[in-house]
């Protein structure tokens, strides 16, 4: 019971924050579409994800590896250790920024970014650069289990980063510009607040058998995060590629440009931002938490009841979402809602994206196995699946569904790799799942999908409707049979406070 309780508070610090982050930093959706065009805010997501799939070569998975092996090494060993991955990671920076900017060019032909936006580039080299020398003292900070004060500088990025885009993109009118440079400046004060920690772990060392250590257990996330930055942004890209046929035959009558639609799309996923969120808190307070229970003698049973209750939150704040999700967005304060209109277009699609998050954050659970039993090559070729299927399925469905082929591709190639993950983590650390409550909670999570997304394809439902739809998904894990009562126990045990039987 403590531990659920420990993982619980980890999980509150990290989604607390993450969750307050994630709506200062939802703000900024309806800002940048009051201020920005679609076209506008397609290219600025086109960029953002280069940074996101360069971001993966910059840090190589030296986050993953240090909170690995960090748990097996002694105080000065972690030094040396630290001190290590920080040195090879300013390396890693400088031999992938010169080939990014030489490319740059390249790139803006490539991703159809106009000439006036390609100055964008040499600010996402110095986004990457900056972002990379903090990813090994915030993974410090985890191994530390210091999440208040790990989600308290998150938190202080977001907060900087607002204020940035007030200064910049409202007041000195840099539009796309000043959006970068707000992150800059964000990403620099992240660094500010880490400097302790450097003070504290950073020796003029760097450790040749470390390095090599380091090397065997992250660079398995180079082609594994490559591979899900392909499975994130394949839909946006895929959009991108359409012809002026496709979109008058997908779309007639609306005018629309790729950037436009791409616009559409990545508002929608940023709509979803509760599913990206969850998958990030959870991530972030499970990893050290199996690590540090993996000899616990009821290992396998407590992790098989946290996934059940993983998969309870889910559906309750994922159904809760989906229901009301057209009332909130069309929120109207001082005559503004709370996302412009032109971007409504995108809504019914949101239902999708929180799918595809629900089977990431399944596939994120059962990475303990490969975690646990040091094989993160399984993550490779898992991953390279993931991002076959997610190819594939953009290359067929895109051209004939638009945004809904996009979307279901993501979906599909989720479930398949938390499937792959769930069968290969079982051969190495099995847990156990016990289907007689398993089996329950699955089906009640298909009903609250089904829901989801008839609600959202039929907005005219009204509130009663809608209230009780609410009403009946949130009681139907009990009538089913898929929270026993010492779970229900657990459940108001954890959010009372206390540690209880």
């Amino acid at each position: 019971m403590s531990r659920l309780r420990t993982l619980a508070k980890e999980s509150v610090a990290y989604g607390v924050s993450s969750l307050f982050s994630r709506f200062l930093n939802f703000l900024l959706v309806p800002f940048y579409t009051h201020v920005l065009s679609p076209s506008e805010f397609g290219v600025s997501n086109i960029v953002f994800a280069l940074i996101a799939f360069l971001n993966v070569l910059y840090q190589a998975g030296f986050d993953s590896a240090y909170l690995r092996l960090a748990h097996d090494a002694e105080e000065t060993d972690r030094k040396r250790l630290f001190s290590t991955a920080l040195w090879s990671q300013a390396g890693l920076t400088v031999l992938f920024s010169i080939p990014f900017l030489l490319a740059s060019s390249w790139l803006g032909e490539v991703f159809k970014i106009p000439g006036a936006n390609r100055n964008l580039f040499p600010l996402a080299a110095i986004i990457l650069a900056l972002d990379t020398l903090s990813v090994v003292p915030m993974a410090h900070l985890r191994y530390r289990h210091q999440a208040l004060r790990f989600a308290s500088i998150r938190l202080g990025n977001v907060i900087v980063n607002i204020g940035g885009n007030v200064l910049f993109v409202l007041v000195l009118h840099q539009g796309l510009r000043g959006i970068f440079m707000a992150n800059i400046f964000a990403s620099f004060f992240t660094l500010i607040l880490l400097l302790p920690i450097f003070l504290e772990n950073l020796r003029m060392l760097c450790d040749g058998e470390k390095f090599r250590a380091l090397l065997r257990f992250g660079l398995p996330f180079m082609p594994a995060g490559l591979y899900g930055i392909v499975n994130e942004m394949s839909g946006r890209l895929f959009l991108g590629r359409l012809s002026a046929a496709d979109l008058a035959h997908l779309y007639p009558g609306k005018g629309w440009d790729v950037l436009h639609l791409t616009g559409l799309f990545s508002a929608a996923w940023k709509l979803g931002v509760f599913g990206l969120l969850l998958v990030q808190m959870y991530r972030l307070a499970w990893q050290p938490f199996f690590l540090q229970h993996q000899r616990d003698a009821d290992a396998p049973a407590l992790f098989g009841r946290v996934l059940r209750l993983l998969l309870l939150f889910i559906g309750t704040c994922g159904l809760t979402l989906m229901l009301f999700l057209d009332k909130l967005v069309s929120f109207s304060i001082h005559g503004k809602t709370l996302i412009a209109q032109p971007f409504w277009d995108g809504l019914a699609i949101v239902p999708g994206v929180l799918l595809a998050y629900a089977c990431q954050a399944w596939f994120v659970h059962f990475t303990l196995g490969v975690y646990i039993a040091k094989k993160t090559r399984a993550l490779v070729w898992i991953n390279g699946i993931g991002a076959v299927i997610t190819v594939a399925l953009n290359l067929l469905l895109v051209p004939y569904f638009g945004l809904w082929g996009a979307v279901w591709a993501a979906v599909v190639c989720y479930a398949v790799m938390a499937w792959l993950m769930t069968q290969k983590s079982q051969t190495l650390f099995p847990i156990d799942l016990a289907w007689r409550r398993m089996f329950p909670v699955l089906a009640w999570l298909v009903l609250c999908f089904t829901a989801g997304f008839w609600i959202q394809m039929h907005p005219n439902a009204g509130m009663i409707e809608r209230m009780v739809l609410l009403i009946v998904g949130l009681c139907l894990p009990f009538v089913l049979g898929g929270v026993s009562p010492q779970e229900g126990r657990t459940l108001r045990a954890i959010f009372k406070g206390r540690s209880g039987p």
